[in-house]
């Protein structure tokens, strides 16, 4: 019997890159169709030089191939919507961290002639867990993180001056390495309050929030805010968010360690000073707890267990042509720690510069450049860097 010979992770990407230029091509001949569904494929190559984020560096080269598909369809006054991914990635010495990862985001939008309106959206997820980021436990061992998010909101009135605004929001993480039990969460989250639109480019908005936490490691705590919202456009090219809460974190363990009162929130400015550059600023100040779910924040920071993140993040985007984008992230954070009875502060900062070429309309090609620190005072985290590059090709049909 012929010996067969083992394809490895760079000869599936090399394939996958042929057959997604041969299917662009394809596509490219065809009309423009309606067609809500997409399916595609993905391939990429990384390399880090330290991949667990540790004072002592380990590097090494990972590949991954991926599917993805979705659907966008509005039915009426409704739009119903659903997206995932499959992917399998390899590490070229660290086999132990091969993994299989998965991303799921469906939801529904809907509305009644009665002036009601809302969403209801479930994302589920597996990665493996971007060492260092916002965890201070030094470790090697392989850990799968996997994340659920369920989120419901209802408004009365949203196209009038004067809204009523509900939402519930349920969450879960857990990992699958035992030392990272600590930070396993689940939070669930209400809120009611009014939202006032005196003209189309402003609302104001504010809220009553509680929400109650549970970790497999006693840490439980109860918390309750007054938000204060608002949502303002003041020209078609800048456009700013903000919220102000006053609130309090209670521990239901006795660990009055993390326990807080005080004032958290969070601004976001998008500006756009042509058609070609947008540039995004956020800053962003709270609970470790819910800093780690922030939309956009630093990979990585998932199970932030600091008492409090204050995180500043910018980001630009320039079109260089109509096939060319060139995206530059910035991203720095300070956190007060606590852990039993050792007490301790880090900073964290990330920066990376990716490049993404679009030859057809269903086909991209994208490298990126970036470095990650992280500096530590105290008994609680760590130092480390970490440089990383990256390419990678994505084809979608639909």
């Amino acid at each position: 019997m012929p010996h067969q010979q083992k394809r490895s992770p760079l000869n599936t990407l090399v394939r996958v890159l042929t057959v997604a230029l041969a299917a662009s091509g394809f596509e490219s001949a065809q009309a423009d169709d309606p067609n809500p569904y997409y399916i595609g494929g993905s391939a990429s190559v990384a390399y880090d030089t330290n991949v667990y984020r540790l004072p002592r560096a380990t590097s090494d080269t990972s590949y991954s191939v991926g599917l993805l598909g979705g659907f966008d369809q509005p039915i009426g006054r409704q739009r119903v919507y659903a997206s995932g991914t499959l992917q399998e990635t390899r590490f070229q010495d660290l086999k132990q961290l091969d993994y299989t990862s998965y991303s799921v985001n469906a939801g529904i939008d809907w509305a009644t002639i009665y002036n009601l309106s809302g969403t209801l959206s479930q994302t589920s997820s597996q990665s493996l867990y971007n060492y260092g980021g916002g965890s201070t436990i030094q470790s090697d061992a392989k850990n799968l993180e996997r994340r659920n998010e369920t989120v419901a909101r209802v408004s009365y009135g949203a196209a009038s001056l004067l809204s009523l605004d509900t939402s519930f929001t349920h969450r879960n993480q857990n990992y699958s390495d035992p030392a990272y039990r600590f930070n396993a969460l689940n939070q669930d989250s209400v809120s009611a309050g009014l939202t006032y639109r005196p003209r189309a480019s402003l609302a104001l908005g504010t809220a009553l929030r509680y929400t109650k936490g549970n970790y497999l490691v006693e840490r439980d705590f109860d918390r309750k805010d007054v938000d204060l919202t608002a949502n303002w456009a003041p020209t078609g090219r800048s456009s700013l968010n903000a919220r102000v809460s006053y609130g309090k974190r209670t521990s239901r363990n006795g660990i009055s360690a993390f326990d807080f009162t005080g004032t958290t929130g969070q601004l976001r400015w998008t500006y756009q000073p042509t058609g070609k550059l947008t540039f995004v600023t956020a800053f962003n100040r709270d609970s470790g707890a819910e800093s780690g779910f922030i939309n956009g924040q630093q990979a990585g920071t998932f199970g932030d267990e600091s008492r409090l993140t204050n995180a500043l993040s910018l980001n630009a985007t320039y079109a260089a042509t109509s096939k060319i984008r060139l995206d530059l992230s910035l991203y720095a954070n300070r956190r007060s720690l606590v852990l039993g009875a050792f007490k301790g502060r880090d900073a964290a900062r990330s920066a990376m510069l990716a490049a993404t070429y679009t030859p057809l309309r269903n086909l991209s090609l994208s490298c990126n450049a970036g470095r990650d620190s992280r500096s530590a005072s105290g008994q609680v985290s760590f130092n480390y860097g970490n440089n990383s590059v990256s390419c990678s090709a994505q084809i979608t049909l639909q």
